[in-house]
């Protein structure tokens, strides 16, 4: 049988350490003055640093001129460095001085190229990030999303640098503190202009114009080029975390788990008095996981209304210790990083999107109130506790929390001098599943319709994945477009059309929207597939006193993330269901969909229970009294007598408080397997992810990707041999364990 090539990318360089790479950088690069009628110096020093003396007009127009330090890179990479400091002889002239980073098509003046610069602080005292989309081509800004092209200051010899390739995107980084990186920006490139092989490396330009003095020089001071790890080192206030780290790195399988917030059995707060919502102990819930997997999650705070959650704690048992005012460790806000719930990975909107469903259709305080239904979001605008990040291991605040409101008007009952506001905010249990990017996942995060084209809420919050449908300078912008409402101004409704996909025949699209809320009322997100299958009607209602389902959420509260589920996704079980029928319209795996009544449905899962995984459950149907419209109703789900009862419910305004009747939509469900849930169709460019093992390094791919084998060699032309370590399985990976050899190693997967 032929086996085709999955990866022939240089993946990993096996080094003896850290600190003999860094001291090598400049003995591992090649020095080419590109453009350049002076000659450049580079001199080492004993600590590993060096220093470039160099001329050159620019990095920017249609050619450049400067001094490249550069090696060969092929495939995915990930490199950094400290500039120590940039120094220029006339400030005036050199304003924009240049050290970089910078990934280039070849070594010609013109060649495509991206670059992530810091600049004089004289003059600039900024970072930019800017590319040249195409041979001979201008030079622009990388707009992602319309906030500049610089950010930060540039405090040398506190200044570093970072470049990231993934597929067609390129991701550039800053930062103040080598353990901490903030994105400036992100693109999706041409592969026909950013081919496989890339000359990578270091540029210095000392920004001379012809009419100025040539004799004029720039002198950078570097140290630390690097290659950046797959899993990053976890930090805690710039020291290495210990014994406190994270157990595993969630970036190459989905994971989900299942909350209960329910209220004391006995009914008793942690004051022994009777337990009221709504009252000075409302935020005493209880927190248990009712299932999870394959890595495990953790709850390190929540509060009427709100929950945090971190995925992949060191030590499981630990994690879920945060769980009420019961519990051994209980603190509704976690922030010490010796606590066990915070030993974990929180979510970071670079790295993949959290998608929740509400897995109860019904729920009853003890306030006296009537029993409600609920419905959940993903709020984007940052939590008060915390965890480590994905983008950097760096302990800090999280990204993201999870909302759950109590769907339209019950104030029926409010103790003296609580807030309106505190009786929208329901608990109710949820389940919540991660989607990571690095896996493949095509996803991301859109801002709000306020900001015109299109674009994503911060750099980099999309999938890289998406570079296979879109090369578009501002990719959002190609996806998304915020149609004109009534009035002619823009809010929660748009079009999103993914390219070369049919949104009838290829597969499901899963929604949340982003936004905080008004008074805890937040956002609900309908994704209906186009009859064409052009794309998905996307429309976002906030949950207030207007039932209109042709009035949306201002635009200011309309951001809202997606991910793409293919009907071809591997171990895909779910579908497009038609309402008022039950029927599968389009379907993968084994499933059983019934209609019970309008707007009730039962759902089969063979082999499958309420504890063995969750649904994602989106509303994809269209008004029955008006097609033209996206559907407004929510959805939720409960596992009762061996089947998945999903609902339907809308909101009536019906004499002096809503109700909320069944009513008949179509929609989308996924099932999500703890032990063996969904993954993106493996493709043939799988990533490999590598960590520091005692034994060794750990090298791991995904699962889904069957009968691989992994080969090694001394150089990228072979000969390549195959790793004769046993392969194990471990959260969704597959695991081999080779020892260091003390020389570069390169590894491919092939099958």
């Amino acid at each position: 049988m032929k086996r085709s090539l999955i990866r022939s990318a240089i993946v990993l360089a096996l080094l003896p350490s850290a600190a003999t790479q860094a001291a090598d950088a400049a003995g591992r690069l090649t020095k080419a003055d590109i453009n350049n009628p002076i000659v450049s110096t580079v001199t080492t020093a004993a600590d590993g640093s060096f220093t470039v003396v160099a001329g050159g007009n620019d990095t920017w127009g249609n050619e450049d001129s400067f001094t490249y330090l550069h090696e060969d890179k092929t495939g995915d990479f990930d490199i950094a460095v400290r500039v120590i400091s940039l120094d220029v002889a006339d400030a005036g002239q050199q304003d924009s001085a240049k050290a970089s980073l910078m990934a280039r098509g070849n070594l010609t003046p013109g060649a495509p190229n991206v670059q992530v610069n810091a600049l004089p602080d004289e003059s600039k005292n900024t970072f930019e990030s800017i590319y040249r989309p195409a041979q001979d081509g201008g030079t622009d800004d990388m707009p992602d999303r319309p906030t500049g092209n610089t950010r930060g200051e540039t405090p040398y010899p506190d200044v570093w640098l970072r470049l990231k390739r993934e597929g067609s995107r390129f991701t550039t980084f800053f930062s103040n503190n080598s353990n901490a990186w903030s994105v400036l920006s992100s693109v999706l490139t041409d592969t026909n202009e950013f081919p496989a092989a890339l000359k990578v490396g270091i540029s210095t330009v000392a920004h001379v114009s012809p009419s100025e003095d040539d004799t004029l020089r720039a002198t950078a001071v570097y140290s630390d080029y690097r290659d950046v790890p797959v899993i990053p080192p976890t930090t805690v206030d710039n020291e290495p975390a210990g014994t406190r780290a994270p157990g595993t790195y969630p970036n190459a399988t989905v994971t989900a788990v299942n909350w209960k917030l329910e209220v004391p059995a006995n009914g008793l707060n942690s004051s022994g008095a009777p337990f009221l919502y709504n009252t000075g102990t409302r935020n005493e819930i209880i927190v248990s996981a009712e299932g999870s997997g394959p890595i495990p999650w953790t709850a390190p705070g929540f509060n009427q209304g709100d929950m945090d959650v971190n995925i992949g704690p060191s030590d499981p048992v630990a994690g879920l210790s945060n769980t009420g005012p019961y519990g051994p460790n209980y603190n509704t806000a976690v922030t010490d990083p010796n606590a066990g719930p915070a030993q974990a990975w929180y979510p970071a909107l670079e790295k993949g999107v959290v998608l929740g469903t509400v897995r109860r259709n019904r729920a009853e305080w003890n306030d006296g109130s009537s029993a409600f239904h609920g419905f959940c979001w993903i709020t984007t605008e940052g939590s008060s506790r915390r965890g480590y990040s994905m983008l950097d291991g760096v302990f800090r605040n999280q990204d993201i929390y999870i909302s759950i409101g109590k769907l339209g008007e019950r104030a029926e009952k409010l103790p003296e001098g609580a807030s309106p506001a505190f009786l929208r905010e329901g608990n109710i249990d949820i389940a919540l599943a991660w989607f990571p990017f690095d896996q493949g996942w095509i996803g991301g995060y859109f801002a709000n319709a306020t900001i015109s084209p299109a674009a994503w809420y911060r750099q980099a919050t999309y999938g890289p994945a998406l570079g296979k449908l879109t090369s578009a300078k501002n990719s959002a912008d190609e996806i998304l477009k915020w149609d004109d409402l009534a009035d002619g101004t823009k809010g929660g409704l748009a079009t999103l059309a993914l390219p070369g996909v049919n949104a009838l025949q290829d597969g499901m699209v899963f929604t949340t929207s982003n936004h905080e809320g008004n008074d805890n009322r937040g956002g609900i997100v309908t994704a209906a597939p186009k009859a064409d299958g052009s794309g998905w009607v996307v429309a976002i209602r906030a949950d207030d006193d207007d039932l209109s389902p042709e009035t949306y959420i201002d635009a200011d509260k309309s951001q809202f993330a997606f991910v793409y589920v293919p009907y071809d996704a591997a171990r895909l079980v779910g579908g497009h269901i038609r309402g008022t029928t039950g029927a599968k319209l389009k379907s993968a795996g084994e499933s059983t969909v019934t209609r019970l009544a309008a707007g009730r449905y039962a759902i089969n899962l063979p082999g499958k229970t309420g504890t063995s995984g969750m649904l994602l459950l989106q509303n994809a149907g269209f008004l029955a009294s008006n097609p033209a419209v996206a559907d407004d109703a929510s959805l939720s789900y409960e596992f009762i007598d061996g089947q998945f009862i999903v609902e339907s419910r809308t909101v009536n305004a019906s004499g002096a408080f809503d109700t909320f009747p069944l009513r008949d939509t179509d929609f989308y469900f996924a099932w999500v397997d703890f032990a063996q849930p969904l993954a993106p169709v493996p493709s043939s460019d799988v990533s490999l992810t590598v960590r520091k093992v005692a034994a060794g390094v750990e090298i791991g791919w995904p699962s889904s990707v069957t009968s691989a084998v992994l080969e090694s060699a001394a150089a990228v032309r072979g000969p390549w041999a195959t790793v004769t370590a046993t392969p194990t399985t471990q959260g969704g990976q597959t695991i081999v364990t080779v020892p260091t050899s003390g020389t570069a190693t390169f590894f491919r997967l092939r099958r």
